[in-house]
């Protein structure tokens, strides 16, 4: 068998793994323009974030936009599929993550913020699994500053540091890059006015840009300039990563004894249980290792998984990586401080979620919702037995040899082994067993199953090729209670509630022309990736607030050559 890593080749691990590129953002922030210095040479994939704001209120969602590129070239495509985006704190803390798929080399989506956090300084950040083989200090990071009005407790600082941005970014003269503009149609609106924010890209702006990003928020509340770590520091060590070209993927090691040592060429099983179950199998490297290319599902679901059969070895154990990355670093964390424009602005907003709160109407496609039938991984099955369709047996063994099925149990050397029959010779592959999905390698445990237990059995009698496993045949036996039919799962078996995708259910504005609900957004409006041509306008209109104040629109974007520009837009909602 090929070694694990001949499987997946990327230019980042063939380097001398003590070289790791660090990632120093050079920030220098105008009145107008932000302007960040890239990296010529970087971890193979590179990520920058765009935020709504820089100011939320627990229990709110921080939406993000993530521009990424391979290498040096800020135009070329990643290979990886999976962005992992994270709040945390500024000592590693991770507060809440996500999961996103990425879509022509970006994300849009929104990570929430949980209710019960302190007031603070934290970070939002997004890498790739390829990035981990780098540490964190490669990864995009966006300092966010969150308010949790309910408590009065603030998050631990470093007092020494200062409690704005002049320690990541470097004052200057107004300048301005003649690639974008934007503005507001009028200076000063009623509540309940139509605003119209106009986009424009002057001459040779698609040459010149690759993602821009539009948020109009309440003043103060703008977002800040990217920045990223400001030294080397830890990254994960044993395990080298690769670029999830395929989707999703669980990493782990199987293992036995002590001390232990790397169980090679073995079996794992992995089934994925509830909605969307799913069944598939791989063998481990030379290292113990092995992967599993997991389908795009969104949400959580419970995992099985379980070594094959190894009655002469004991203590074997099955390790599971960690998702997220688990390096440890720090960040800066100034000292939380609120101006006094600051203040109001936060204000209004937690005025606003508390609002908020009390007007979130069931969607209606909520009452739409048709449960799925439930479909087996390998399709329709050739044949099902249901067992309270003939009189009752007293063992499974008696079901399928006295019946006219496409199983049998045969014995060898006082073993019994199931056999399915079917069009061709199956002798030369084992026959994949399941309950409840589940798959059993112990016969004997099978047959000591009560058939009062069972609701019926599947059979496919035909070869079955699951990935780089063949099986002769499938026999799939389905519990009355969904308990296993009360079988012990194989010892070296684990479960796992893991989290798959990450849908992108930022919370959408309830329109005044649709509804009474009171208008009190945070975000005004929020445009991610924005197309912007050479000499092209693109309009967007939305509804003034009820609340009253001075409002931001911001426009950021990432030119070609990598760097980070922003142009904004005043205007004011009265009474």
């Amino acid at each position: 068998m090929k070694e694990f890593h001949q499987f997946y080749s990327f230019k980042c691990l063939t380097m001398k793994k003590n070289l790791l590129y660090i990632s120093l953002l050079a920030v220098v922030l105008f009145p107008r323009t932000i302007f960040a210095v890239i990296p010529a040479s970087g971890p193979g994939e590179n990520v920058i974030l765009f935020t709504d704001r820089s100011i939320y209120i627990t229990g709110e969602q921080v939406r993000f936009f993530a521009s990424l590129w391979d290498g040096d070239d800020v135009n070329r495509p990643v290979q990886s599929e999976i962005l992992y985006c994270e709040i945390v704190t500024p000592d590693g803390n991770k507060i809440s993550s996500n999961k996103f798929p990425v879509s022509h080399s970006s994300v849009s989506g929104c990570v929430d913020i949980p209710p019960d956090i302190l007031t603070g300084t934290y970070y939002l950040r997004a890498y790739t699994l390829l990035m981990r083989n780098y540490g964190p200090e490669v990864f995009g990071y966006q300092q966010i500053r969150i308010v949790n009005p309910s408590r009065a407790e603030v998050l631990a600082s470093d007092k020494d540091q200062k409690s704005d941005s002049s320690q990541f970014t470097k004052s200057s003269s107004e300048v301005t890059t003649g690639i974008c503009s934007v503005s507001a149609d009028k200076a000063v609106y009623a509540s309940r006015d139509s605003i119209r924010v106009t986009v424009r890209g002057t001459d040779g702006a698609t040459a010149k840009i690759k993602s821009v990003c539009l948020s109009v928020v309440p003043e103060s509340a703008e977002s800040v300039p990217l920045i990223a770590p400001l030294e080397n520091q830890s990254h994960e060590k044993g395990n080298m990563y690769f670029a999830e070209n395929r989707g999703l993927s669980l990493l782990g090691s199987l293992s036995y004894g002590d001390p232990e040592a790397p169980l090679k060429s073995k079996k794992v099983n992995l089934s994925i249980m509830g909605e969307g179950r799913e069944f598939m199998a791989v063998r481990t490297d030379s290292n113990g290792r092995f992967m599993f290319a997991l389908p795009n599902y969104f949400g959580t679901r419970d995992l099985f998984l379980c070594a094959e059969r190894l009655p002469l070895l004991k203590d074997v154990k099955i390790r599971v990586d960690n998702d997220f990355c688990t390096s440890p670093y720090n960040l800066p964390a100034p000292a939380f401080t609120l101006s006094e424009t600051e203040r109001q602005t936060v204000f209004s907003m937690a005025q606003n979620v508390q609002i908020n709160s009390h007007y979130k109407p069931e969607s209606a496609l909520d009452s739409l919702k048709i449960k799925k039938e439930e479909k087996a991984f390998y399709g329709k099955p050739t044949a099902i037995i249901y067992l309270d369709q003939y009189i009752q047996l007293p063992t499974l063994e008696d079901y399928l040899n006295e019946l006219p099925s496409q199983v049998k149990v045969r014995k060898h050397k006082n073993e019994s082994y199931f056999s399915v029959i079917g069009s061709r010779d199956l002798s030369f592959y084992d026959p994949l067993v399941l309950i409840d999905w589940v798959a059993v390698d112990e016969p004997s445990k099978i047959l000591a199953i009560s058939p009062q237990s069972v609701s019926r059995i599947e059979i496919v009698n035909e070869i079955y090729v699951k990935g780089d496993q063949t099986y002769g045949g499938i026999i799939s036996i389905i519990s009355k209670k969904g308990d296993f039919a009360g079988i012990d799962l194989p010892s070296t078996g684990i479960f796992l509630n893991y989290r798959f995708l990450t849908e992108n259910n930022c919370d959408k504005r309830i329109s005044p022309i649709q509804s009474n609900y009171p208008q009190a957004p945070n975000t005004l409006l929020w445009k991610p990736d924005i197309s912007l041509g050479a000499n092209r306008t693109v309009d967007f209109s939305f509804c003034a607030p009820d609340m009253p104040g001075k409002y931001v629109v911001v426009l950021e974007w990432v030119s070609a050559n990598g760097e980070l520009f922003s142009e904004s837009s005043t205007f004011e909602v009265s009474n």
